[in-house]
């Protein structure tokens, strides 16, 4: 029966941990130590009333960063975390401090590590030019544009499109606008150095528009052909990840087909288009080229 003084409740829960401490050692009764701790948290709620904590606290998104800084560099597991910050929705906290506030947070393998003490400014920008760009009017492909263009030359993550897409997959839609109005946007097919589910618009100028033919080799197709040239452009040689010259266009990899010009491989037969020994990977300026010879 509950003491009608919490901080009764509080003494006696805390005696009951004491009196486990050889058990946590040992691994041993964690269902009662747990029920040790909801006793203590419930005697702490009753206790404050349920007053609020102090804003300076920071609530349980501080609770998270202090707990981060504490274990500087080192892997703080989500178990962890979620008891730090006493709350269900640690992993929303633990994302605005990523995203929202800049701090450069690492994860893998349902771990956290705080890599730096102060927040990356930068990220807070970024963070802030996505978050404009979410609440503008219009349709989605209009913000998920803006956004690969108000990024242009960088990677944009799949999260980022998400969230200017307001629920809809934003990935999905920078598909359709690379098929739809031809913009140079880049995924982990087209381009090295890309992880899963990023794009990156290479440029924004009408000039380096793709290729209409390339509406013809989907992305998976692409991935095979990128992949076997080892990202290289067939005919001039220079690679993706190596690729500094200057030229009139931007640097990009695209499909070319050995059997006929850009503007003519519309013509060829289906079973044809898409036969990979038939297919190269070529930089724009080549892909250019090759339609004018």
């Amino acid at each position: 029966m509950r003491r009608a003084d919490p901080v009764d409740d509080y003494r006696a829960a805390v005696a009951r941990l004491d009196l486990l401490a050889e058990d946590v050692a040992a691994e041993r009764s964690q269902e009662a130590v747990l029920d040790a701790l909801a006793d203590l948290r419930v005697a702490v709620a009753q206790a404050y009333r349920g007053q609020r904590r102090r804003s300076e606290s920071g609530g349980a998104r501080g609770r998270i960063l202090r707990h981060l800084t504490k274990h500087l560099g080192e892997w703080v597991s989500s178990d962890e975390i979620a008891a730090v910050s006493g709350i269900g929705e640690w992993a929303r906290r633990v994302r605005e401090l990523r995203w929202e506030q800049g701090y450069e947070i690492e994860e893998g393998g349902g771990r956290y590590r705080l890599l730096a003490v102060s927040p990356d400014l930068a990220r807070q920008t970024r963070f802030r030019s996505v978050s404009a760009i979410r609440v503008m009017d219009g349709p989605v492909d209009g913000r998920v544009r803006t956004l690969l263009q108000t990024l242009v030359g960088t990677a944009v993550t799949a999260d980022e499109l998400d969230r200017v897409a307001h629920g809809k997959t934003g990935v999905a839609v920078a598909r359709q606008i690379r098929n739809r109005d031809l913009l140079p946007i880049e995924t982990d097919a087209d381009a090295p150095d890309l992880h899963a589910g990023e794009h990156r618009l290479v440029s924004v100028r009408e000039s380096d528009l793709l290729h209409p033919s390339q509406r013809l080799f989907p992305e998976d197709l692409r991935r095979q052909v990128f992949r076997r040239d080892q990202f290289t452009c067939r005919t001039c040689r220079r690679q993706h990840s190596g690729a500094k010259t200057v030229t009139v266009t931007a640097f990009y990899l695209q499909i070319r087909h050995l059997d006929a010009a850009p503007d003519a491989v519309v013509d060829l037969p289906a079973n044809r288009v898409g036969r990979l020994a038939r297919l190269a990977a070529s930089c724009s300026d080549c892909l250019l080229a090759a339609d004018l010879t």
